[in-house]
């Protein structure tokens, strides 16, 4: 069963999260950010990744309600 890759970014652009959307049962997961301005890209579980996402978008104030499951 295909997943959608989807990607957005956070605080201002500065970041972008690249994400597998959910899909069926399957919850969708964070599989990498990025950020925008090196090239920089932090992997890890997704778990750690989803609770640093909330971390940037707290400090920026970019807090839209989005959580991503």
């Amino acid at each position: 069963m295909a997943q959608a890759i989807e990607d957005w970014f956070i605080c201002d652009g500065r970041y972008r999260v690249h994400a597998i959307g959910p899909l069926g049962r399957r919850r969708g997961r964070i599989i990498e950010i990025e950020e925008v301005d090196t090239g920089e890209r932090l992997h890890g579980s997704a778990n750690r990744l989803e609770k640093l996402m909330q971390v940037l978008r707290r400090s920026t104030n970019d807090d839209h309600g989005l959580r991503y499951r």
